[in-house]
């Protein structure tokens, strides 16, 4: 299958389902698709919805890590405001939501839309932390350009004017602050970076969220959009000093897999269907 064609459609978790009615009239460029994105979801940090948004935790409907099926999600922001989705909302009706609902909102929108579209997983240094961030966003297909285009729905004028984001998020570069979770382990399994300089907390940095993260990648370009916090598969959990030599050699293929995906589908799915992992993600999902 090409791989425009299989990011065309959707997965169990992006599919909209019976709030499919939610997407009509919906405008077709990303700037404005991204500020309904923006519109509907908040990020659920106390200081940053304190600072930047100027309500409290307790105002918005929290879901912390978000809600797995898109499905689900559009019944909660419904349920929150029955407004459609591009008349703004102020941000108490918003639903809290971290990085991942984000993006795979994006690409629920998109790939209704009939746009080739995928959710990423990498690191993002851009969050005003001493470590690049584990972070999730989206990528499009951009017809005319022949490439994909990276953007990072969740970052608003709030967010960008707190962090100081001077880049384009609506097109992020290979120069720009984020790195892809295949490069990332790559890179420190080389030692050309420091592991300790990716992680998804101050308590959490290291091999082992770049681990999660990669696999976490390999699992969205498998159409598997999994929350942050789903840590299906032993391989994801396994502590680092139990890791085998099979186990490390599969995991940097899976780095080179995510980084060449359009070149490598087949087997990216081919890997996905008969490793352990792919396995335990596959079993663990939810049914159609």
């Amino acid at each position: 299958m090409k791989t425009q064609d299989y990011y065309r459609q959707q997965s169990v978790l992006t599919n909209p389902g019976r709030q499919i009615r939610l997407y009509e009239g919906l405008p077709y460029d990303m700037a404005s698709i991204v500020k309904i994105v923006q519109n509907v979801l908040i990020p659920p940090y106390t200081e940053l919805l304190r600072e930047g948004y100027h309500i409290e935790l307790e105002e918005i409907d929290n879901t912390r890590f978000g809600i797995r099926r898109m499905e689900d999600m559009l019944e909660r922001i419904e349920n929150r405001s029955n407004m459609p989705l591009t008349v703004e909302r102020p941000p108490a009706l918003r639903i809290g939501a971290i990085c991942r609902n984000f993006a795979v909102l994006l690409v629920s929108i998109l790939r209704h839309q009939g746009v080739p579209a995928r959710a990423r997983v990498g690191f993002g240094s851009y969050f005003a932390e001493p470590y690049a961030v584990d972070h999730r966003l989206a990528e499009f297909w951009q017809e005319e350009q022949g490439r994909w285009v990276r953007v990072d729905p969740m970052i608003d004028e709030v967010i960008r004017h707190r962090n100081n984001v001077a880049f384009n998020t609506l097109d992020i570069g290979p120069d720009d602050p984020f790195m892809q979770a295949g490069e990332v382990w790559q890179r420190c399994r080389t030692g050309e970076r420091d592991p300790q300089d990716f992680g998804d907390s101050p308590t959490d940095r290291g091999m082992p969220p770049i681990r999660y993260a990669l696999l976490q990648d390999f699992a969205y370009l498998n159409r598997c959009e999994m929350l942050g916090s789903d840590d299906w598969g032993d391989l994801i959990t396994k502590p680092e000093a139990d890791l085998t030599p099979d186990d490390l050699e599969l995991l940097d293929r899976i780095a080179t897999l995510t980084l060449n995906v359009d070149t490598h589908l087949d087997e990216l799915q081919t890997h996905f269907a008969e490793t352990a992992y792919g396995r335990a993600v596959q079993a663990a999902m939810p049914a159609r």
